[in-house]
């Protein structure tokens, strides 16, 4: 998640990230992967919802927040001045 703000999440992307939690979920459940289990009954065993996503989101609004509030060049290409 280092540096999350700064990514370009594509669909192809979201697709992998959703995948790779979902990964993370079954293995601390330890269930195999050769078992059929919906994702939404795995995150009910932990009573948890997507979260990779809203962290992703959140973290780029943040750092968007962050730069607006400087007089900077990032600042300056954000808002299409140069």
């Amino acid at each position: 998640m280092y540096g999350a703000e700064t990514w370009t999440v594509q669909k192809l992307d979201l697709k992998y990230l959703e995948s790779f939690e979902k990964c993370c979920w079954t293995k601390m459940e330890m269930i195999s992967w050769t078992y059929y289990v919906k994702n939404a009954e795995v995150l009910d065993r932990f009573e948890e919802e997507r979260n990779i996503l809203h962290t992703i989101k959140r973290k780029k609004v943040n750092w968007i927040g962050h730069i607006l509030q400087r007089n900077c060049l990032l600042k300056q290409v954000t808002e299409g001045k140069t």
